[in-house]
């Protein structure tokens, strides 16, 4: 069983025990990385970020990863998680982070960080 690294989009493989308490992390992770559309089962699974990665690095692509984002993620609120709430930020160029607040259904708070590359 294996996670995935957020810094290069990696496996990281480890044991059972301690892939099974990062299960939330890896569905939003999972549909972030889908390419919307790609999925013959359900069209409406997964993101257009990867859109961006072809895009100039202009500022309303922050607005665009963050609009993306919440659009890839709209349909785990009520059966998976309370809330999900994305903000989006651009420090650096060809990259804009997302800081994803997660509320699962048991009630406790996780922030995970994200980036998208821009202007490849």
């Amino acid at each position: 069983m294996g996670i995935i690294n957020l810094e290069n989009k990696d496996y990281v493989l480890l044991s059972l025990d301690a892939a099974f308490g990062q299960d939330d992390v890896q569905c939003v992770c999972q549909r972030l990385n889908i390419h919307r559309g790609k999925d013959w089962a359900n069209p409406k699974l997964g993101s257009r970020l990867y859109s961006l990665k072809r895009a100039k690095d202009l500022k309303r692509n922050v607005l665009l990863a963050k609009q993306y984002a919440e659009e890839a993620l709209l349909d785990l609120v009520p059966g998976r998680f309370q809330s999900i709430v994305v903000n989006a930020n651009q420090r650096e160029n060809s990259r804009v982070n997302l800081m994803i607040d997660l509320v699962p259904l048991t009630g406790q708070k996780q922030t995970i960080q994200y980036f998208v590359p821009v202007g490849g």
